[in-house]
């Protein structure tokens, strides 16, 4: 599996070169959403993207992964194309649930979490909300189609419009944060019209791939769909829990620390991508790939710490100063959930037991030291946590690679 001058390593930097792109379209979105918001207000709108994103995981209910993998296992058009087409149809109706849970949330936001007004916001805009677990299928279907450049787009398209109008509303100084949610939202349903015409799905025989896919999501989807949730949800918790015992002004400036950190995982995440079909008939993960990880990896996270300050002071001005104080720490979390991203190769080898283990044993971690941590340390708990989960996370996908390795070579 040569990774050097193929398809993998062009594929690996598109994705990664559109995802910087992303990186700097999103800093500009945060500038404005700043400065023009305000610490409290921009709190508010951290939290509603908190909140819908923790509870978009539980909507997929062990389809998404299911149907990445049978995609990647696929090597028939015109099969394919049948398969991206239940995977819309299952991400509609899913999208569908999911807004009937904003609409019922946004009777109880405000008391559950003392954000006042976020509840009639959320009222508005729940018809729309259906689009944030759509975005998570449009990612399974081009990362198993190998088509990893579709989520380039979805991203740019949706990003670049929302942008353009955010400037236009600031320059007519017109920028609330009810706009600010509902143009999020439309943004990225007009992404997702266009990525559906790009996918060019059909919708032939889609009874008999339902029970295929319902077939491999009882063997593997739902053990990832447990594991996966539990993990990710208990990850997002913390950011739910530094609002319910702070305040949701401490939680926008740890939401703009992770954004800022983000970036250093994006190669890792866009070369293990490109990857996924090749490692379904792979059997083993090139030593290459796991060395170009680990010196991209520490590069970002010493070039993050140097300029963290002189960041933050450009990007979001003196009000945020804080947020330059969680980024050493915080880096060091993302360092290891970079290091773990290659280890995506036992998603492709359906190893849906191996991946529920260790994400079941990382949920325990973090609700248990999120719970504990926040209350007492704040945001540094919740980073504290975030370091211990993901070490555990790598340790474990190192070993049931290894148990994968000796059960399949001896």
């Amino acid at each position: 599996m040569n990774i050097s001058g193929s398809r993998i390593a062009r594929q690996t930097f598109l994705l990664f070169g559109s995802q910087l792109i992303l990186v700097g379209i999103g800093f500009g979105i945060k500038t404005i959403q700043t400065r023009w918001l305000g610490p409290e207000a921009y709190g508010l709108y951290a939290f509603f993207a908190s909140f819908t994103g923790f509870a978009a995981l539980f909507f997929r209910l062990g389809f998404y992964s299911s149907v990445q993998v049978i995609l990647a296992a696929n090597n028939n058009r015109e099969r394919e194309a049948n398969l991206l087409g239940i995977g819309f149809l299952i991400a509609l109706s899913t999208g569908i649930l999911f807004s009937l849970f904003i609409l019922l949330s946004s009777m109880f936001i405000d008391q559950w979490f003392d954000v006042s007004g976020l509840g009639r916001i959320m009222s508005l805009v729940a018809p729309i909300a259906f689009i944030v677990p759509f975005r998570m299928m449009i990612s399974a279907m081009a990362v198993g189609s190998n088509r990893v450049n579709l989520i380039a787009v979805f991203d740019l398209f949706a990003k670049g419009l929302f942008i353009a109008i955010l400037l236009l509303l600031a320059l007519q100084s017109y920028l609330s944060l009810t706009l600010v949610i509902l143009f999020n939202l439309i943004t990225q349903i007009i992404a997702g019209l266009f990525t559906f015409y790009l996918f060019q799905p059909t919708f032939r025989n889609q009874k008999a791939l339902f029970h295929l896919l319902l077939k491999k999501t009882k063997k593997f989807g739902f053990n990832f769909y447990v594991g996966t949730t539990a993990n990710q949800a208990t990850f997002k918790i913390d950011e739910l829990l530094i609002t319910y015992f702070y305040t949701a002004t401490l939680n926008g400036f740890y939401s703009l620390a992770i954004v800022l950190c983000s970036p250093m995982v994006m190669a890792s995440q866009a070369l293990s991508n490109s990857l996924f079909k090749r490692f379904s008939t792979s059997d083993r993960i090139q030593d290459k790939v796991l060395i170009y990880n680990f010196l991209w990896l520490m590069g970002s996270l010493l070039a993050l710490i140097l300029v963290a300050d002189e960041l933050v002071a450009f990007l979001f001005g003196e009000d945020f100063f804080q947020v330059a104080d969680y980024i050493p720490l915080l880096a060091v979390a993302f360092l290891l959930q970079g290091l773990y991203q290659p280890f995506n190769f036992l998603t492709a080898k359906s190893q849906g037991k191996a991946i529920r283990n260790i994400a079941l044993i990382e949920a325990f971690l973090n609700i248990s030291g999120n719970l504990i941590l926040i209350p007492i340390y704040g945001v540094p708990g919740a980073i504290y946590t975030s370091i211990a989960a993901k070490g555990i996370h790598l340790l474990g996908k190192i070993y049931y690679y290894r148990k994968y390795l000796s059960s399949t070579h001896g």
